[in-house]
């Protein structure tokens, strides 16, 4: 059988990130009650399109997964499991955010199959944390996360943020080595960026973030400490102990299948990239009505690029980077001549060349989207 990715969007929150532009909502009980109903009916009816394919990973995200309720949860997950192929051995991860999490509900992840965590901490500071809007507190994080130590958890994710209002060098530092000490097996770490449609993109001008040199000088700290540490780069953002990368995300760069079910949700199907609208509400009624409508990435971006384009573009987010060879034979072109700029990007020491792979350094990687517009066809 062939492999499948499954990700399930949970757009709800106990209260949303003063910097989140993800799509979620305040929850409420009762509407989880009924969207959970319509997407295990939006599962079970669309499960015949997938009958010959096994889902080798599972991936629930938000919004905050580990809001729902315990009989939500097992609900959704045996939906899951009785209609879909799941591959015995897979990855099955949950994000969860540390003041949602109890030993009920890790207890429940483990008796339903769940065997990778990734937990939002975003900083050891609390006064960062408060002014980031989150709901938990550090000592809430280490409750958590030795808790999930201890229900048998061995592969956890930290997500952590850089560049913070009123960040410096030194704090963020800080926040690094308090995580390493927590010796989890992933950690991704994300520049904060200010998106228009939030309360801090409302304040932007007053939040004193760092400059772009004081980002940089986080995020090689970042690169280094953890590669001294014993995480690997293996993407832009993402750090990973041996074996330990995240296999569902791999699948976005990796140009594979995988299948979204919830508003927002996006999939990569039969050779078409679609996404639900942002519209809880909308969802629900297009399930009820049949099927929720699906709007064709091509149709919405009226940038979108082309699939050469867009392989160099995803390739070029991993640390393993694009082979000249492997270019030339997916798509019988020679790669160098199709993208001469990058040449400029190795003479600066943005781009490495490792026989015949061209992949960015930890410089260009901090550039990359800088680099990227420079050297496609856009």
């Amino acid at each position: 059988m062939k492999n499948l990715g499954l990700y399930i969007h949970i757009p709800f929150c106990i209260k949303k990130c003063d910097y989140c532009d993800f799509y979620s909502l305040c929850h409420d009980e009762r509407l989880e009650e009924e969207y959970i109903n319509a997407l295990c009916s939006h599962i079970k009816k669309d499960a015949y399109l997938y009958k010959d394919y096994s889902f080798d990973t599972v991936f629930f995200g938000g919004g905050t997964p580990s809001v729902l309720s315990i009989k939500s949860f097992d609900k959704l997950v045996n939906c899951i499991k009785t209609n879909l192929t799941l591959t015995q051995g897979g990855e099955f991860t949950i994000e969860a955010n540390p003041g949602t999490l109890n030993r009920e509900k890790l207890e429940c992840y483990k008796r339903n199959g769940v065997n990778r965590l990734s937990i939002g901490l975003q900083s050891t500071n609390d006064n960062e944390l408060c002014g980031l809007g989150r709901i938990h507190t550090l000592s809430e994080f280490e409750q958590g996360y030795y808790l999930a130590r201890e229900c048998g958890f061995d592969n956890i994710s930290i997500d952590i943020m850089y560049g913070l209002p009123n960040q410096k060098l030194d704090d963020f530092k800080k926040t690094l080595d308090h995580v390493c000490e927590f010796n989890s097996e992933h950690i991704s770490a994300y520049c904060l960026k200010i998106e228009e449609n939030t309360p801090f993109g409302k304040k932007q001008d007053a939040l004193n973030l760092p400059n772009d040199d004081e980002e940089y000088e986080m995020y090689m700290a970042l690169c280094e400490a953890l590669n001294e540490k014993g995480w690997q780069q293996y993407e832009i953002s993402n750090f990973a102990k041996e074996n330990y990368r995240s296999r569902h995300n791999l699948k976005y760069w990796l140009s594979q299948e995988y299948i979204g079910f919830g508003p927002s949700s996006h999939s990569f199907f039969d050779g078409e990239r679609y996404f639900y609208q942002r519209d809880i509400k909308k969802y629900i009624e297009g399930v009820c009505n049949g099927t929720p409508s699906r709007v064709l990435e091509s149709e919405a971006d009226e940038t979108h690029i082309n699939k050469m384009d867009e392989y160099v573009l995803l390739k070029l987010r991993l640390s393993d980077g694009i082979s000249l060879s492997e270019f030339k034979n997916r798509f019988n072109k020679d790669f160098l001549n199709e993208y001469p700029n990058i040449e400029k990007y190795v003479k600066t020491d943005h781009v490495s060349i490792n026989g015949d792979i061209y992949s960015f350094t930890p410089k260009g990687f901090f550039v990359s989207n800088y680099i990227l517009t420079d050297i496609l066809h856009f």
